[in-house]
């Protein structure tokens, strides 16, 4: 019989790494510690809380979402377009909550960053040599 506390340990470590995320990225937004991290993907120690911490940092609703033992994830999956992807990284960096401001604030830099790689291109395309 297979332990159920393994397999979501198992589906949390899939799903981070089909993200790109780091563990050390994971552990430092929940607060769980490295040891404690690392037993937790093997299904030791308190499960129960740490899928909660993880539902909480990524933004998962379904408290039982990591319990499915015949889960796959493909990075397909989860590619988005740019903006999304940047406003997903940084909603996931505070914790899951955005509001108006936040959005209107990083809709904005990511606007100026575009600008600034248009500039950069048509610089570099006048001065071939650097």
């Amino acid at each position: 019989m297979v332990n159920t506390n393994k397999i979501v340990g198992q589906n949390v470590k899939k799903y981070i790494e089909s993200k790109g995320i780091k563990h050390s990225w994971v552990m430092e937004r929940t607060g769980i510690k490295k040891t404690a991290y690392y037993n937790f993907l093997k299904g030791e120690g308190n499960v129960e809380e740490y899928v909660a911490k993880i539902n909480k940092l990524f933004r998962i609703k379904d408290p039982f979402f990591f319990y499915k033992s015949d889960m796959e994830f493909k990075e397909k999956t989860f590619e988005r377009s740019r903006s999304d992807s940047f406003m997903n990284h940084v909603a996931l960096s505070f914790h899951g909550t955005v509001d108006e401001e936040l959005k209107k604030g990083m809709r904005l830099f990511s606007e100026f960053v575009e600008l600034i790689d248009v500039l950069k291109s048509v610089t570099n395309s006048e001065n071939p040599r650097g």
